[in-house]
């Protein structure tokens, strides 16, 4: 038996490693199907995202622009990104170096805390510091939640890594490089207490030579016959262990004093919250949901809605956001293609009827019934449709209107979602 399964070890890791090649191109972004569907649907809807250059030199910046708006379906299981967040970045590694964000005007220093329903535009700067091809994507991360993570888009750094500088001039007037301040402290402070532990471990291997075991076992069957453990410790254990003790105590007290002198002029880490005014969405349409169904033997999500228009010109309904996926109306958007596999995009995903002319249509003061069909296969891949699996199967997507002028109005939508089984 043992002769047949060694037999077949070639062959199995042949096997394994043709799996690993062929599907590699799945792991090379951040996992934007790995979080639950209705979290996805119903936390952050991410809009107008820019990420530019998307080649960019060791040393040079890259700035990421767009804005996001918390759902106001935002799942009431989940800490709520009213409490606190963070507006951060998501790559794969030390590829950047952060220089500077924003958030409605507001420096992303510190955490902050975004409102359900409003706007927020953001702005952030990096400078490449590593080469290769890197999947750059926004994230807010709320805290006892997570990360949310954005739509992304790939970023190739070229040149050589040795041409990178990150130098800073502090408020004293001190240029300071950040690659290497307080390196040479950091590496002989834990050589110096690694030498400590060592010792610490080598006096008792060598006080209860070969092996510690012995000496668990003796306070075992001191402790099974009543009479003290502690008696294995004699007083040259104890002198022992107090030199250690006191020294320890001393190597702490010089260290800060040593600190005090090195760095006379320190500031603490902020831990405040900043404050961001969220902006109002522009709309000036009104949604009313009748039903959502989804579909499963289609893959087909359908939605029904009456639209009131209450601007001055016809509007219709021209894509469908959710969980970071464009669903596009080809006959509004136009032709819109993904650029790569991870773009989050179906180019003709979205069929709209209904209004007054069949294809969606609200004329002004109207209201008219609207049903939209959001159609791709991308729901399968992206793994929306375990949302019928949920205990808690609601759904949130982001309406984009736009009038014969290009004016865009957002609507978020909402609800329970239905199965439909055939």
């Amino acid at each position: 038996m043992n002769i047949k399964i060694r037999a077949f070890k070639p062959a199995f890791l042949a096997v394994l490693l043709l799996c690993t090649t062929v599907y590699s191109d799945l792991v090379l972004a951040h996992g934007e199907r790995a979080q639950q569907a209705g979290l996805r649907m119903r936390t952050l809807n991410w809009l107008d995202l820019e990420i530019y250059p998307r080649e960019v030199k060791i040393g040079e910046n890259l700035t990421i622009k767009g804005k996001f708006i918390p759902s106001e379906w935002w799942p009431e299981h989940m800490a709520d990104i009213a409490d606190m967040a963070y507006m951060n970045i998501g790559v794969p590694g030390p590829m950047f170096v952060r220089l500077h964000s924003t958030v409605n005007g507001v420096p992303m220093i510190r955490s902050s805390a975004f409102e359900h329903g409003k706007m927020y535009e953001f702005e952030i700067i990096l400078k490449a510091r590593t080469p290769g091809p890197v999947h750059v994507h926004p994230v807010v991360s709320v805290a006892d939640a997570g990360p949310i993570i954005g739509p992304g888009k790939w970023v190739e750094i070229v040149g050589d890594p040795a041409d990178f500088e990150n130098k800073v001039t502090a408020l004293t007037g001190e240029v300071i490089d950040m690659e290497t301040v307080g390196y040479s402290e950091a590496v002989w402070l834990n050589v110096f207490w690694a030498v400590i532990g060592l010792a610490w471990v080598l006096y008792w291997f060598v006080r209860y030579s070969p092996l510690l075991m012995p000496r668990f076992i003796k306070i075992g069957e001191l402790t099974e016959s009543g009479e003290d453990p502690d008696s294995v410790i004699n007083l040259g254990d104890q002198i022992v262990a107090f030199c250690f003790f006191l020294f320890t105590l001393l190597a702490v007290a010089g260290g800060y004093f040593w600190g005090q002198y090195a760095y006379p002029i320190t500031t603490t880490l902020q831990t405040g919250k900043v404050a961001v005014e969220g902006l109002e969405v522009p709309s000036d349409i009104d949604i009313e949901l009748i039903e959502a169904r989804y579909r499963i033997p289609g893959r087909s999500f359908k939605i029904d809605v009456n639209m009131t228009n209450n601007s001055e010109k016809p509007v219709r309904v021209g894509e469908f956001l959710t969980a970071n996926i464009r669903f596009i109306n080809h006959d509004v958007m136009g032709d819109i293609q993904p650029e790569d596999k991870q773009d989050l995009i179906a180019s003709e995903g979205l069929t709209v009827t209904g209004g007054s002319d069949g294809h969606g249509l609200v004329q002004p003061g109207e209201t008219s019934h609207v049903t939209m069909y959001a159609d791709d296969a991308i729901w399968e891949t992206y793994r929306l449709t375990s949302l019928i699996y949920d205990p808690d199967s609601r759904f949130a997507a982001m309406l984009k209107i736009f009038d014969e002028d290009g004016k865009r109005h957002l609507n978020e939508v909402g609800g329970p979602m239905f199965p439909a089984f055939r």
